[in-house]
């Protein structure tokens, strides 16, 4: 097929167009898919890396290499796992599964990662290793127990990645290559159709620029193409016809131009000046016979030569002379001259025979051609200057005779000069000093100024009208009007300038503000003192003025630094504190002044800032001290204390809802999304809020109940506000009383331990017992775990006290086995809290107290929440698993409170669940609480596992969960928690529960 240039261009573009989009995305993907996998594949070693440090801690601990050994080559089989190494804290290799030994550049790795890191590895690592003839490897590490002894490391086969990026750029390829195969075939039969008629009206153009009008053009297409072609054929005849009348119309111009040619050619061969034409270089172009006469010269002797052999200097430089260097081609109408300026200068002039003479010369610059030709006329000025230098001669004499009769009466003269000289020695010295004050005067920095005695000025230096913005002193003198308080912006400032001065008859460093000539407002230093003549008569007043504008502002800077916070410019702490003490004072003074002090933290801050980045994190700071301050009045002060925590002072409320209105108003706004770098954040605020009238002293005192009242706000569900109340205060120091407390309890052995029994619903016996711990204060008495656990969790105290429990209920379980037959119920329950389920050490920590006591390991029974469980899902399986090796007996206590995912439920090796006593609790009255026990009874049943109902204190709740098929219950129908001795009175038999 014949294809038109103009489809082929088009062909090519798609052909380049494809290609470039084909390498793009390929690349793109690659990048994209190689971050990706790079990233699961390290994320994937540091859990195995962390899953092994967790699990293998003891027996890295007892140095134990074959048990070891055998532990790691399971990872082995793990897909993308290439090696795995084992090394104790001091950096010796414990284990490891290269074959036949440790490549060299995995032992330097293992050397510079000690040495980075002080010796032990602390934190997990991640980095590229690469292993010649294996190629590349990403290498994680993971410490044990914090590095102290030792860190696992495993190598993630990069090579994997690199294979599945090559599988998938490979297909992505072919597809690209049928999809351009397959619109490169429907462009093919697109242009076709389009290239028949655009061919043929190429064809008819090219005979029409042969002039060829005759020719036919027979495309009947009904689109745009048609139109063209018929405008094309019109206009071809169109054309034909006025090419005929132009061609006519050349001819008879061409007559009239060759006649006014013979004109303008007899008129410059006449002229009597010399004519000559040349380029921009000098080079002659044109001349007349009259120049060929003035130089000598004939016209074979000028052709092609140039200007500077007739003139003695270059076109160039006559040009610049006459000030037409400038001149350039017209950019518009071509009729007009390229910068219409005309020039005469005078050069000297060199005939053939040698002789030189003087000439006048007048240029012009013309356009001919397209480029820029030089047109100049020279005359002959020989006698001019002759005649001019006769008038020279003349002059001179005259003067010679002026001279004589000037030295005559310097005769005369100097005896008036003797008699004048004493007088202008004294006036010189006058003049010297006068000149010294006035170069003083005019080039001192600081602006001098001289004021009249009714305080007008009279005198001003260049400094000084620089200083208000004016150009000249005389500006500045004209523009004083009524004297120097014009140019104050606090006019009642210049009169106590002028005051003070009248008063004091001096006046230094006398600080002000002026405005300048353009309005901007400066700030000025004035010093002046009085002036007077000889008998002690006031002539005027002088000072100076010296610009202190960039101190002030230094100064203003400083101040705000020191008071505000530099990340969201708000008030610091400092400030703060300063406008709530003026707010106290007032209260003392106003005795209905009524304000109110809010303290607001940010929920989840740390976790926008740890995974969005701290930049993300202070813009969101920025962007909730913009919402307090639209939330507040102008009247009011919002504060940043650091972090992201904020406080509010609500001053002159006429009523303490006020306080609450505002409040609702930042909760709503800190919660509206902000877009931050890309993101959409969200985050919400907790308020404490303060009604202050006159119960404080110190303003630390009301942020610490604020800050106090806020933390409540958060135990109760974040996004929202709490106000202060005394009991508020009484609570935080019954708490800070009983943490103290707790720690002196510690050490005096003040806890009990009571038990309470778990019975079998079928056969109505004893089943177990559950551990409840008490403080038994001294003084405050029997303390409830619901008031000092948290206390415990929140102080660090829960491991010691957890392992008290632990050993306490081991040993009495150990005196038991010793005491009562093996068929008794020996099985005592503990519930574990979620700080002691993940601290690392509590594994080794029970394996301790069982090889201690000795006991039975299947008689102790740890029970876990099933939201400490859920939350740390990962974790607890494997740590569930481990407590299962050590042959321990496990509940998941609480069940129905989590939302547990029974894919994680089958996971957890657990032996038994308790349903949580709330549901018990509105068992005989909610049918949605039978239908949940209900479901949990059957769930119980379906994966194996045992239930217990916690809280059955009815005789209607017990049957009912017989009667659904329940096996074990405890509760107060049964019995309360007891101590030890009554605990054995049942199992010897001395006392029988009510079942």
């Amino acid at each position: 097929m014949k294809m038109t240039r103009l489809f082929k261009k088009t062909l090519l573009f798609m052909l380049l167009a494809f290609g470039v989009i084909a390498a793009v995305s390929s690349s793109y993907s690659a990048w994209s898919l190689r971050d990706r996998m790079t990233a699961e594949y390290e994320s994937k070693a540091l859990a195995i890396a962390k899953s092994m440090a967790d699990s293998s801690a003891e027996l890295i601990l007892s140095q134990d290499a074959t048990s070891i050994q055998s532990r790691i080559d399971q990872f082995l089989d793990i897909n993308g796992v290439s090696y795995v190494l084992v090394a104790s804290h001091s950096g010796e290799v414990m284990a490891h599964t290269f074959v036949p030994e440790i490549p060299e550049p995995v032992s330097a790795l293992l050397w510079d990662l000690r040495t980075i890191h002080s010796g032990r590895i602390k934190a997990p690592v991640s980095l590229s290793l690469s292993l010649p003839g294996r190629g590349e490897f990403i290498h994680v590490a993971h410490p044990v127990l914090a590095g102290e002894i030792g860190s696992v490391h495993i190598g993630m086969d990069k090579g994997l990645i690199n294979r599945a990026i090559l599988g998938t750029i490979l297909n992505q390829q072919i597809l690209t290559l049928i999809l351009f195969l397959t619109c490169a075939f429907a462009a093919y039969f697109f242009m076709e159709n389009i290239s028949r008629p655009l061919i043929k009206l190429t064809e008819y153009a090219r005979k029409i620029r042969n002039r060829d009008f005759g020719a036919t053009l027979d495309i009947d297409s009904k689109d745009e193409l048609g139109e063209l072609a018929g405008a094309f054929h019109s206009t071809s005849q169109e054309l034909s016809g006025l090419i005929s009348e132009l061609e006519q119309a050349v001819e008879d111009t061409t007559g009239e131009l060759q006649d006014t040619l013979s004109t303008v050619s007899a008129i410059v061969n006449n002229m009597a000046d010399g004519l000559l034409v040349t380029d921009a270089d000098g080079t002659l172009l044109q001349f007349n016979s009259a120049l060929l006469e003035m130089f000598g010269a004939t016209s074979g002797n000028l052709t092609e030569r140039n200007a500077r052999e007739l003139l003695g200097t270059d076109m160039p430089s006559m040009m610049s002379r006459a000030g037409l260097d400038r001149c350039t081609l017209p950019t518009g109408d071509s009729s007009a001259l390229p910068s219409g300026k005309r020039a005469t200068i005078e050069v000297e002039g060199h005939r053939q025979d040698g002789t030189a003479f003087p000439a006048e010369m007048s240029l012009a610059v013309l356009p001919m051609h397209g480029d820029i030709n030089v047109v100049g006329i020279i005359r002959d000025i020989s006698k001019r200057k002759q005649t001019e230098l006769k008038l020279q001669l003349a002059h001179a004499e005259l003067e010679d005779r002026v001279a004589q009769r000037t030295a005559q009466l310097s005769e005369s003269n100097k005896r008036l000069e003797d008699e004048a000289a004493e007088r202008n020695a004294a006036e010189l010295a006058l003049r010297q000093a006068e000149g010294k004050y006035r170069g003083i005067f005019e080039n001192a920095i600081e602006g001098i100024f001289q004021l009249a005695p009714d305080g007008t000025y009279i005198a001003a230096n260049p400094a000084l009208a620089r200083i208000y913005g004016y150009a000249t002193p005389m500006d500045l003198l004209g523009a004083a009007g009524s004297g120097m308080a014009s140019f104050h912006v606090d006019e009642s400032r210049g009169q106590e300038f002028w005051s003070q001065l009248l008063e004091n008859k001096e006046i230094r460093g006398f600080e002000s503000q002026a405005r300048k000539r353009d309005g901007r407002i400066v700030w000025l230093t004035q010093n002046a003192r009085p002036v007077h003549d000889e008998n002690g008569q006031l002539l005027f007043y002088e000072g100076s003025v010296q610009d202190i504008t960039e101190r002030k502002e230094a100064e203003s800077a400083l101040r705000h630094q020191a008071f505000h916070d530099p990340l969201t410019g708000l008030p610091n702490r400092i400030l703060f504190l300063d406008h709530l003490r003026l707010a106290m004072e007032r209260t003392k003074r106003s005795k209905g002044f009524v304000y109110a002090v809010l303290y607001l933290d940010l929920d989840r801050f740390k976790i926008i800032n740890d995974s969005l980045g701290h930049n993300i994190g202070d813009e969101l700071l920025k962007h909730v001290a913009r919402k307090l301050e639209e939330a507040v009045r102008t009247m009011d002060t919002v504060a940043r204390f650091g972090g992201d925590e904020f406080a509010v002072l609500l001053e002159d409320m006429r009523a303490p809802r006020e306080a609450i209105k505002i409040a609702r108003r930042i909760c709503d706004l800190v919660k509206e999304p902000a877009m931050l770098g890309g993101y959409e954040v969200h985050t919400s605020a907790s308020l404490g809020i303060v009604l202050v009238k006159k119960d404080y002293d110190r303003p630390d005192s009301i942020l610490r109940d604020a800050d106090t009242a806020m933390y409540r706000a958060k135990e109760s569900g974040r996004s929202r506000f709490k106000v202060f109340s005394q009991r508020m205060h009484d609570q935080n120091v019954r708490l800070l009383e009983l943490e103290t407390e707790l720690r002196r309890s510690l050490t005096r052995d003040d806890f009990v331990t009571l038990l309470q029994p778990i019975v079998d619903l079928d056969n109505k016996r004893l089943a177990g017992f559950e551990a409840l711990v008490r403080w038994n204060h001294p003084k405050l008495g029997m303390i409830s775990p619901a008031e000092f656990i948290p206390l415990a969790e929140d102080t660090g105290l829960i491991h010691p006290l957890g392992e008290w429990v632990l050993r306490n209920v081991c040993g009495t379980i150990r005196d038991w086995e010793k005491q009562f037959p093996a068929d008794k119920p020996l099985n005592i329950s503990i519930n574990l809290s979620a700080k002691q389920f993940v601290q690392p050490t509590l594994i080794p920590q029970l394996r301790e107290i069982l090889e201690l006591t000795g006991i039975t390991p299947s008689n102790l029974r740890l029970e876990v929440a099933e939201t400490v469980l859920m939350k740390h899902a990962t974790i607890a399986i494997e740590m569930l698993g481990q407590l299962k090796n050590l042959g321990i007996s496990l509940s998941m206590d609480d069940f129905g409170t989590g939302y547990s995912s029974l894919s994680y439920l089958r996971q957890f090796p657990i032996d038994a669940l308790k349903i949580d006593r709330s549901f018990i609790s509105r068992f005989g009255e909610d049918a949605e609480s039978q239908v949940l026990v209900r479901s949990i009874i059957a769930l119980a049943k379906n994966i194996g596992v045992a239930v217990v109902a916690e809280g059955v204190d009815t005789e209607v709740q017990r049957v009912m969960l017989k009667d659904l098929g329940c096996e074990y219950a405890q509760g107060y129908l049964f019995a309360r928690p007891m101590t030890r001795e009554q605990a054995e009175g049942l199992l010897r038999g001395d006392e029988v529960l009510d079942i």
